[in-house]
């Protein structure tokens, strides 16, 4: 676990706090995977292409209260839903049923998948996402109330502590932003599964 001050860092919590654009659940930050910028491309958010890279498009399942003629296959629902949090939410049925990709549970695999679609938020918006990350000089923190993995918990005498993976990863974007711009990513590939 890191510990930092809260006066001490650059960080971003919800919708009416500074930073906003920096988490994975800012919305209006569309991304294109593969590059092509074409409608079968287009990702509403970084959250919802996180989200879609634990699954093939074989793997289907349909939560217990769905909408009559919901597409079975997960990835299917994740990509066709525009918002970061629905996406989220429309892939638990397949996490509760152990669907997930088997290499998830590395979390190597996660974090590599998570900088892959941080640099892809930033080649895709360098004016909303690149001034925001642009905009912080000391260490990047998200607080939660919930995820000490990808944020920090919010302590008394103005502690955070967690692990910030999130912030360690938009830290390591903000290194490399002349290299995404120009198309340079750290995972080339991707990480979506056929």
């Amino acid at each position: 676990m890191k510990l930092y001050r809260n006066g001490e860092v650059d960080w971003f919590h919800k919708k009416t706090t500074p930073r906003w654009k920096l988490s994975n659940m800012a919305g209006q930050m569309s991304i294109y995977w593969p590059l092509k910028q074409i409608p079968e491309n287009l990702w509403y958010s970084t959250e919802q292409l996180y989200q879609a890279s634990k699954y093939s498009t074989k793997v289907m399942c349909l939560p217990k209260r769905h909408k009559r003629g919901a597409d079975p296959c997960v990835r299917n629902r994740i990509k066709a839903d525009h918002t970061p949090r629905g996406a989220k939410m429309t892939q638990k049925c397949a996490v509760e049923a152990g669907l997930v990709r088997s290499d998830w549970k590395s979390k190597e695999v996660r974090l590599k998948a998570m900088l892959w679609v941080l640099e892809l938020k930033l080649y895709w918006n360098p004016e909303s996402f690149g001034e925001a990350l642009a905009g912080t000089t000391r260490p990047i923190v998200e607080i939660s109330s919930k995820d000490d993995f990808w944020g920090c918990y919010q302590c008394p005498k103005g502690e955070l502590r967690g692990e910030n993976h999130m912030g360690r990863l938009l830290m390591q974007v903000r290194r490399r932003r002349r290299a995404v711009l120009k198309g340079k990513f750290t995972h080339p590939r991707g990480f979506l599964l056929p």
